[in-house]
């Protein structure tokens, strides 16, 4: 097991996904990749992740089973949404539930690794 902080990624769009995913492993991170909503609530009940970077389409109409989950089998790690400037509007509701930050594509990589910094809380090192 990694000491490495733990990324979830759910992306629908496969060339983004796999290009965050590289990317967060190349930075030092774990990472695993989804591309749905069903993946995504799997994900969280197998790992045990710092961050949840998330497209507002996979989360936006299951969020409440999402944190629920979350709740459920893990402490909660923070949310980076990433939407469009067309769904932005979707984030008051968001807010509402706690999920404050986001990114709007199209977004480079360095945006991606400054929220990831400000926004990523490390895990404890627990001796095995």
């Amino acid at each position: 097991m990694s000491n490495q902080p733990m990324i979830l990624v759910a992306e629908p769009e496969e060339a983004v996904r796999e290009s965050i995913q590289i990317t967060l492993i190349e930075e030092g991170y774990d990472c695993h990749a989804v591309c749905d909503t069903v993946s995504l609530l799997r994900a969280i009940r197998i790992h045990n992740s710092n961050l949840i970077i998330a497209d507002v389409r996979i989360i936006y109409d299951k969020i409440h089973e999402i944190l629920d989950t979350q709740n459920h089998y893990s402490t909660v790690p923070p949310f980076l949404v990433v939407l469009s400037y067309e769904q932005v509007g979707t984030m008051p509701n968001l807010m509402k539930l706690g999920i404050t930050e986001y990114l709007i594509k199209p977004f480079s990589f360095e945006e991606l690794l400054e929220r990831i910094q400000k926004t990523i809380i490390p895990k404890p090192n627990i001796p095995i």
